[in-house]
């Protein structure tokens, strides 16, 4: 589809889900060049009625509020945020039907992030805050020269997303440019496929998860695949999110694909937080949240690096006010080269995934064991670990909640992910204890680490 085609259909799409993204959008591409002065008085103006929305429609915040002895007039400057108590995961998940409003626009649903553990929440979103969303990435993306409309390859997949692969969803995607391609499994020759789809597709952008890049580079590398061929045929940037992105790891998908590498960072339940400029800078939406430290022990507000702390000043259907991410950041106001007066983010500790390898020799991404994880009800934690071909344990650590056949679910259901006729064996554990770095880890495999180290992608 011609670009200017694709981007008025999916103009019309945004409006006939009652969401005003390149309304938005035009108001962010205006406003990021302005004085920083004025960028805080909008961040004051949106903080004030966020207050004053939340007070009224919400008992939670209304509480919260009434409980302090202050009101939503009390908000002077951006400083009075801090009359706010911080906001935890566990509270937000115990009072989520008193932070919501209900009648605050379209298309209110309650939703999930992607959390590995009992980190994973539900909370409601709404048009108004979907369209805030879809504007800031169309932004991102823009800084780094892709304008929607063009194409963009998304490489991952959920399965809900892959499961809608049919006629319908087919049409609209090739209406919009959009493509997707499964990032959940890698095997030489599915890579071989993908790599003739995206030559033949071309795609001016691929988006995804700096793991797959980084599979997906070092594979094509001993399959004598050039990646670089792509460059070529139109691409012209890699856009990674969701995982940290080390700098080794941007070098190896630079040089691998031959384009830029620009990061992406975001949390479902507290929206697209930064995007990296061409600069590489990577500035937050200022005009969308308000952006703290914290010192993750004390609790007391830093300068520079500490625990990220969020508030979404365009949610009112869900206020988010002071939410703790766990996120380890450091924030600044230095000026970038690219000229906007959007401060900026670092990520000084991010979320790593692994693999695992079956005996058939595809390489199934962490991410995909979190979504059954989520299927099945009293899962409080899980851990997948591999220490031999052919043979997967899926530790788990449940609550009251968790089914009599709840380990029978699981098994089925990873059997069906991996495919093939791997052992897989499903244990009930007290606790997962993080590993020496203090991370958790979702999948260990020994088996994806001594093969990577050996650059081969084959089990046999």
């Amino acid at each position: 589809m011609l670009p200017i085609l694709a981007r008025r259909l999916f103009h019309l799409q945004e409006l006939a889900l009652g969401r005003p993204s390149f309304r938005i959008l035009f108001e962010l591409l205006a406003s990021e060049c302005r004085p920083a002065e004025r960028i805080r008085q909008l961040q004051l103006d949106r903080l004030r009625t966020l207050a004053r929305l939340a007070y009224d429609h919400t008992p939670y915040w209304r509480e919260v509020m009434d409980g302090l002895g202050f009101t939503p007039a009390d908000i002077r400057t951006l400083n009075d945020l801090r009359r706010f108590p911080l906001l935890e995961k566990n509270t937000l998940r115990a009072r989520r039907e008193d932070m919501v409003w209900r009648g605050e626009g379209k298309r209110l649903q309650l939703v999930r992030t992607s959390g590995s553990t009992n980190e994973a929440l539900q909370f409601y979103t709404s048009s108004t805050r979907e369209a805030h969303i879809n504007a800031a990435r169309m932004r991102g993306h823009e800084w780094v020269g892709v304008r929607r409309g063009e194409k963009e390859m998304y490489y991952w997949g959920s399965p809900v997303e892959l499961s809608k692969q049919d006629r319908v969803k087919r049409v609209r995607d090739w209406l919009i440019n959009d493509g997707l391609t499964n990032g959940f499994e890698v095997t030489p020759e599915r890579l071989k496929k993908n790599v003739a789809d995206w030559l033949a597709w071309r795609p001016k952008c691929i988006f995804g998860y700096p793991s797959t890049f980084v599979l997906t580079v070092t594979m094509a590398q001993s399959l004598g695949l050039d990646l670089r061929e792509l460059r070529k045929v139109g691409l012209e940037v890699i856009i990674t999110t969701s995982e940290m992105l080390s700098d080794v790891d941007r070098d190896l998908i630079a040089e691998g694909f031959g384009v830029p590498v620009r990061d992406s960072y975001g949390l479902r339940e507290a929206g697209l937080i930064g995007h990296e400029c061409n600069e590489g800078t990577m500035h937050c939406m200022d005009e969308q949240v308000i952006l703290e430290t914290i010192d993750p022990q004390t609790l007391v507000p830093t300068d520079g690096e500490g625990e990220l702390v969020v508030t979404n000043i365009v949610g009112p259907a869900f206020p988010v006010i002071r939410y703790r991410t766990g996120d380890i950041v450091t924030l600044s106001r230095e000026p970038c080269a690219c000229g906007r007066n959007l401060s900026s983010i670092r990520i000084s500790g991010g979320r790593a995934v692994e693999f695992v390898v079956t005996r058939e020799g595809k390489w199934v991404v962490g991410y995909s064991f979190i979504y059954i994880a989520r299927s099945v009800e009293g899962i409080v934690k899980f851990q997948v670990v591999q220490e031999k071909i052919g043979e997967i344990r899926v530790r788990l650590v449940v609550d009251e909640r968790f089914p009599a056949d709840g380990g029978e679910q699981v098994r089925k259901k990873v059997a069906q992910r991996l495919g093939g006729d791997d052992e897989i064996r499903v244990e009930i554990v007290d606790d997962i204890a993080p590993a020496p770095s203090g991370k958790y880890r979702p999948v260990i495999s020994k088996v994806a680490e001594e093969l990577y180290r050996q650059r081969s992608f084959t089990s046999q």
